[in-house]
């Protein structure tokens, strides 16, 4: 019974690490003029000056969530979370797409 119990433990907390969100910066290239609200890459982006954060189910970056990002708030500097950042060619990449 124990054991049981204790197996059902730890799976329910591996499964809560699967759920886990990470935190994605995007660092604007202009600042904005007032805080904002955005709904971008399907997530709500807070943003203030020229930060911009969100909570995602992901943990990596990548080109195509930048490009969703940029398309609503514009050309980015740095695009990144606590596990990378884009390179200086990827964002060139992404910020082709920008408003």
């Amino acid at each position: 019974m124990t054991r049981t119990v204790l197996v059902s433990i730890a799976a329910l907390g591996f499964s809560a690490t699967a759920f886990a969100s990470t935190t994605f910066t995007a660092t604007l290239a202009t600042p904005l003029s007032k805080a904002e609200k955005v709904v971008a890459a399907k997530v709500l982006w807070s943003c203030d000056g020229t930060t911009c954060t969100a909570d995602l189910s992901r943990k990596s970056v990548n080109i195509s969530t930048c490009k969703k990002v940029v398309k609503k708030i514009g050309k980015v500097v740095e695009f990144s979370n606590t596990n990378g950042a884009l390179s200086e060619a990827d964002l060139a990449t992404c910020n082709s797409v920008a408003k």
